[in-house]
C-alpha cells in the first residue's frame, strides 16, 4: 500500500493491511511538513522455527508499533533515539514498514512450547 506524504493530514489516515497470516492496523498523523507518526499494531500467526531445537511451529505475534516516518533524510534535532523509517521519493510504503517490523520481531529468540521450560 502506497501513499503520498501529501495525502497526510493532521486528521487521522487510518489503514488495515496484512501478509502471510499478519495483520497490520492503524493510523498515520503529519507532525510536521516531513515528519508523519504512525501508531498501529501487528496481530497474527507467523510460521517460525524453534531457536532450541529446529522445530517448526506457529509464533503468535501481538505488538504495538510506534514509528516516525520521514519524508527523506531524518534530522534528529532533539538528540532523541527515536524508531524512524525514511522515505526517500515522497512516498510512504506500509509493505515495506510491515516486513521490516515482522522481521525485526522475528529477531528475537522464541522457543516452541517443548522448550519454553528448559
Amino acid at each position: 500500500m502506497l501513499i503520498n506524504f501529501s495525502k497526510i493530514s493532521h486528521q487521522p489516515y487510518k489503514f488495515n493491511i496484512s501478509e502471510n497470516g499478519v495483520k497490520f492496523t492503524g493510523e498515520i498523523i503529519k507532525k510536521s511538513q516531513n515528519i508523519c507518526e504512525l501508531k498501529g499494531r501487528l496481530d497474527g500467526i507467523l510460521a517460525y522455527i524453534c531457536d532450541r531445537c529446529g522445530e517448526n511451529f506457529n509464533l503468535k505475534i501481538n505488538e504495538t508499533v510506534n514509528l516516525i516516518l520521514s519524508n527523506g533524510i531524518f534530522k534528529d534535532d532533539n538528540h532523541e533515539i527515536s524508531d524512524v523509517i525514511e522515505f526517500l521519493n515522497g512516498v510512504i510504503n506500509l509493505d515495506e514498514v510491515l516486513q521490516s517490523e515482522i522481521e525485526a520481531y522475528k529477531s528475537g529468540y522464541f522457543y516452541c512450547d517443548k522448550c519454553k521450560n528448559l
